[in-house]
């Protein structure tokens, strides 16, 4: 009997030593944080909103839940369209719009915000030991952003304007002196060029771009550019058959000026734009006031003149397509490339073309050959480049990307 007494008094003391340690092991749980996955939100730390998660304490006899909360929900500000979610793959995500559309999905993604207001982003993780709840708003204020190439351009520069940030499909109008070329839209992104064309006044000009009913307002301070003058003839012979051939204008006009208004609605090149001949001679530049045959009223230049010997190879400047190819009276071999949005770029003179009208062509590929054609004095490649009706300096394109 006493020994059975004994074992009792063992066993309850036991019993209350395991309790004691059980509520010991409890409570240092209970105090600690959950150690819960982490989520991220544009590289920032999402916190969970409720979290149960499963413990144990007496190595695992003793099954318990616990839950988490948190009052606060975070709310973070963001300006663009495009977000990253980081989190598990098999976790869901519910996002509800400012106009409480709703899209649910699975793991880390991008989370398109179009629309300016507030998202509500919620996330459920489950694991084998604990079931989160996360959730987190968003304020969005889209902006959209705008690099303009050079805000202090030369006369006959052409400047590139590039747009991100921006909704697909949206609605941009751009009000200034120069005439822009076709605007491109892709994935929230679009890009426009604009010439300066080289006969128009050195002074500031107001550049307004217009997207989704919102204006913004630049200024382009256009600089002087310190144009040659130059002083030669022509043989009476060439300029009767040519610049004063009615035949020859009208045929120039009806073949060349229609293509003015035409633009490819893509955009073929890529990188800077190349010398179309190797080692010539630049023997006029682009905008050189030329006074001919003792002319007291100089023309303009509209192009650079490449001097070098007939049967020099001509290459594409950059990528494109062939808007024109063949033989004019005022200008010989003749061809048209089209590189995009209305950007061309033009080849004059030549010997022979290997090129036709349509022809896609690649930068660096050959085109045709340097000759003496059309209104010529010798051996060289008249290189043009043109959005719309304006001219623009060919070297600016030596620079673009």
């Amino acid at each position: 009997m006493k020994f059975i007494t004994k074992v009792g008094i063992v066993l309850v003391a036991l019993a209350l030593a395991t309790g004691t340690y059980a509520y010991y092991e409890y409570n240092q749980i209970i105090k600690s944080e959950p150690s819960i996955q982490v989520f991220t939100f544009n590289d920032q730390a999402i916190e969970y909103k409720t979290a149960t998660v499963e413990y144990s304490v007496l190595g695992g006899l003793i099954p318990f839940d616990h839950k988490y909360n948190q009052d606060e929900v975070l709310t973070f500000n963001t300006d663009q369209i495009v977000n990253n979610l980081l989190v598990n793959p098999e976790t869901n995500v519910k996002v509800t719009t400012p106009s409480q559309k709703v899209i649910v999905s699975r793991g880390s993604q991008t989370l398109v915000f179009d629309e300016d207001g507030k998202y509500k982003v919620e996330i459920d993780e489950k694991l084998d030991w604990s079931i989160a709840h996360y959730e987190f708003f968003v304020d969005v204020n889209n902006l959209p952003n705008i690099t303009i190439s050079n805000l202090t351009p030369y006369q006959g520069e052409v400047l590139i304007i590039d747009i991100s940030n921006i909704k697909q499909n949206s609605t941009i109008e751009v009000q200034n002196q120069f005439s822009p070329s076709v605007i491109l839209q892709q994935t929230y992104t679009a890009r426009f060029y604009l010439p300066m064309e080289f006969k128009t006044e050195a002074k500031s000009y107001p550049l307004t771009i217009t997207i989704n009913n919102k204006t913004y307002v630049y200024t382009l301070d256009v600089k002087a550019y310190d144009f040659n003058k130059q002083y030669f003839s022509i043989d009476a012979t060439i300029i009767k058959n040519t610049t004063g051939n009615p035949v020859a204008i009208n045929e120039f006009r009806a073949t060349i000026h229609p293509l003015y208004a035409t633009a490819e609605p893509v955009e073929y090149w890529q990188g800077n734009f190349i010398v179309p001949v190797i080692n010539a001679r630049i023997s006029s530049n682009f905008g050189d006031m030329r006074f001919i045959n003792g002319a007291k009223t100089p023309s303009r230049h509209s192009g650079i003149d490449y001097a070098i010997s007939c049967g020099t190879d001509v290459s594409a400047s950059n990528s494109g397509k062939v808007d024109y190819a063949g033989f004019l009276i005022l200008t010989g071999n003749t061809v048209v490339i089209d590189h995009g949005l209305g950007l061309k770029t033009t080849y004059l003179h030549m010997k022979d073309l290997t090129v036709k009208t349509g022809d896609k062509v690649n930068k660096g590929q050959l085109i045709g050959h340097v000759g003496t054609t059309g209104v010529s004095t010798g051996c060289h490649l008249h290189f043009q480049a043109m959005i719309k009706t304006q001219q623009f300096n060919p070297n600016s394109l030596y620079h673009i990307e």
